[in-house]
């Protein structure tokens, strides 16, 4: 669909009437099936990246339409992913079942499933376009060029939607957008927005993809001195706030405890300080709970637990002496802030 064939005005109405109903189940259903809905959605944002018009209104409503409806596609949408994701699994159970004494964890990882990943059609119509490659450049190039927050927010909604999922779907979707398209810088900058709408996408996008093994490496190097200042400086006056540091945590301690090494040089005296007030933050359990967890893994790991001893000392030197709960006083381990 092009501006020509019909009038801009009209064109706008009609995607915000739609952007609407894209929220709702039943719609959502209805709209993925609609024959021609998704195809034209899609081209037209297309069209306005590859003429230079990010932030062209209608733009911002396409998108939106196209976050909602990547809401639970891997559940709601039979795809290439959901026989593979059952191949898995029975590839899975047979390699548990021949081996009684297996030392490894019943619990199944995505990356370990051995199933190799479908290859995209050529020519993707309707819902198979939601999860395909070149939507996945469009949302990233959107990324680059607009300059409004809301359609910010949709394209990492869309791909956090793409990336939500335990099975396969997840799983291909983060190497598309990490590896393959070299998305990880272009997301990291959305953790430096004024909106903390775009951040909390931002930062929930990068917290599914960190789950992913394959990604560990990359992810470390590009996104993680981007975490760590989020949970370092980031201010508690925002709704999102919680959400944003749940996403933090849980990025951060998947990123460091795959390479201590390289994770220990973010663990500041002022990051592990406000890790330890989010524990006893009653306003947002959850992120109390990431934090807790967060904080327990750095203190299994030996290399890591010498970092935390000498911020607890420079946290005494610059007079914290009550956030500290961290350490029990007598043998600096770690305190009653891991058992509220």
């Amino acid at each position: 669909m092009t501006r020509e064939i019909i009038d801009p005005e009209v064109f706008f109405n009609a995607t915000g009437c739609l952007r609407n109903l894209s929220s709702a189940d039943m719609g959502r259903q209805t709209m993925r099936n609609y024959p021609g809905l998704i195809d034209s959605v899609m081209t037209y944002a297309q069209n306005c990246v590859a003429s230079n018009r990010p932030d062209d209104k209608s733009v911002e409503n396409c998108i939106c339409i196209l976050h909602n409806l990547s809401y639970r596609l891997d559940a709601e949408v039979p795809n290439k992913y959901t026989q593979l994701n059952h191949m898995a699994r029975s590839v899975y159970m047979d390699k548990t079942l021949t081996g009684c004494f297996n030392s490894r964890s019943g619990k199944m990882e995505n990356d370990e499933y051995g199933v190799p990943l479908p290859e995209e059609d050529f020519k993707p119509k309707g819902p198979s376009w939601l999860y395909h490659s070149d939507a996945i450049r469009t949302y990233l190039s959107l990324m680059d060029q607009s300059k409004k927050d809301a359609t910010l927010e949709a394209c990492a909604g869309a791909l956090q939607n793409l990336t939500a999922s335990r099975g396969l779907m997840s799983n291909a979707m983060s190497q598309l957008i990490g590896l393959k398209e070299k998305g990880l810088p272009r997301i990291a900058r959305l953790l430096q927005s004024n909106s903390s709408e775009v951040v909390r996408s931002g930062a929930s996008l990068l917290s599914n993809m960190s789950r992913h093994p394959v990604l560990h490496k990359t992810m470390a190097h590009q996104v993680l001195p981007d975490v760590s200042r989020l949970l370092s400086f980031q201010s508690g006056n925002t709704s999102s706030y919680g959400e944003i540091m749940t996403s933090a945590c849980y990025t951060l301690r998947n990123l460091i405890m795959s390479n201590p090494h390289l994770g220990k040089s973010y663990l500041s005296s002022n990051l592990i300080n406000n890790v330890v007030s989010l524990c006893r933050n009653g306003s947002c359990p959850k992120a109390a709970e990431a934090a807790r967890l967060l904080l327990t893994d750095l203190w299994s790991n030996r290399e890591l637990q010498s970092v935390l001893k000498q911020v607890r000392t420079a946290l005494l030197f610059l007079g914290v002496r009550n956030s500290p709960g961290l350490f029990n006083s007598q043998s600096g381990e770690l305190g009653k802030v891991l058992i509220l």
